[in-house]
This record gives C-alpha cells, structure tokens and sequence, in this order.
C-alpha cells in the first residue's frame, strides 16, 4: 500500500459489485494507523539516539570509572535495532502496487495482527532493555564505590536512583498499557472490515 491513491484505483475497479465495506474510509484509516506509527517509531529513534550517543560521551569521558553507563548505550542500540528491523520487515513484506488487491488486504491484516502482537510484548522489548540499561549502571557504580566513604550514604543514593527509575518505567508501562487497551478496539473494527472485505473478493459472486 505504498501508494494509496493508486490502490484506490485498482479497488475500484475490481469486479463483483458493492463491497460490504467502504473502501474510502478502510484506506484511509490504514493509511493514518500506519503513518502515526511511523512517526512515533522515528520519534522514539530520535531520542534513543540521542541519549545514548550522549551517555557514550560520557563515558568516554573517564571510560574507567564511568564504563558502566555504556551498558545504558547497549540497550539504547538493541532497542533501536530491533525497532529499524521491525520496520524493515514489515517493509519488506508489504505487498507490492502491482499484486492483486486481494495480496493488499492480506497484507494489511497481518500487518494489524502483527502490530497487536507486538504492543503485548512492549514491556520485554521496549521498557525492560532501556529499564535495565538505566538500573543496572548505577548498581555497579555503588559496588565499585562501597566502602569509600560512609556505606549507608551511598546505599541511600542508590535506593533513591532506583526508586526513580522504577516510578518512571512504571508509569510508562502503564501509559503504553492504556494506550494499548484504547487502540485495541479501533484495530478490532478495522480488521473485522478487512477479514469482511477479504471474504467479499474471495467470493464475489456474493
């Protein structure tokens, strides 16, 4: 669907009468759900990107005592790695202008069962790798620091730059959870249109 306007055409003039569907609205809608979520994967790059590139920085900066923080940049790059795979992917199997309107329904439905799948495994994917890169630096940065100054002081630092993360990881979760919940309905609806059309090309004569 790489090009909307010329599939419009080709589902125009498909034959087999009026389909139970409106083929406007259905593209419309697929098209908008798949340029926000582009938008948002090329948002959430941006700032991953920069952040990390940054924390590389500084650590650089004094690579002995600060290491730990490049472990922050690992998780930035594997979030963003899977994210520009996912992308690719779902690229790369994207139906072609020139294939049967059929293989763009098709499509197009996998692609939203696809989408749904991956939104319940946002946590493992997303949040848990970026949690960790954040977490787990400041844990080994009070092992290498215990016993240099007064232990309670420095347990106290770190329990408080734990308890932080974990408020914003988890408010994050929650956000994406609601947000997930809010979409699943929309995303219901549009393929129960889209398995709806596909049955109409598939038999025509009904």
């Amino acid at each position: 669907m790489s090009s909307p306007d010329k599939l419009q055409q080709a589902w125009q003039s498909q034959p087999g009468g009026t389909l139970r569907v409106d083929p406007d609205l259905l593209l419309k809608m697929a098209r908008l759900e798949r340029r926000v979520a582009l938008l948002g994967d090329i948002v959430v790059i941006s700032v991953l990107l920069a952040v990390g590139v940054g924390m590389l920085v500084w650590a650089l900066r004094d690579i002995r005592r600060d290491w730990p923080w490049l472990i922050y940049t690992a998780s930035d790059v594997w979030v963003v790695g899977f994210m520009l795979f996912n992308q690719w992917q779902r690229r790369r199997k994207a139906a072609r202008f020139d294939e049967p309107l059929f293989a763009h329904v098709e499509w197009t439905i996998k692609d939203i069962e696809h989408r749904m799948v991956q939104d319940r495994s946002s946590f493992w994917w997303y949040v848990l790798p970026i949690a960790l890169g954040c977490m787990i630096p400041p844990t080994i940065m009070f092992a290498m620091d215990f016993g240099r100054g007064p232990a309670w002081k420095t347990l106290v630092a770190l329990l408080v730059t734990l308890g932080g993360f974990s408020a914003v990881f988890t408010f994050v979760q929650l956000t994406m959870t609601y947000r997930r919940r809010t979409a699943h309905a929309q995303r219901l609806q549009e393929l129960e249109a889209l398995r709806a059309l596909r049955e109409t090309l598939l038999n025509p004569e009904e």
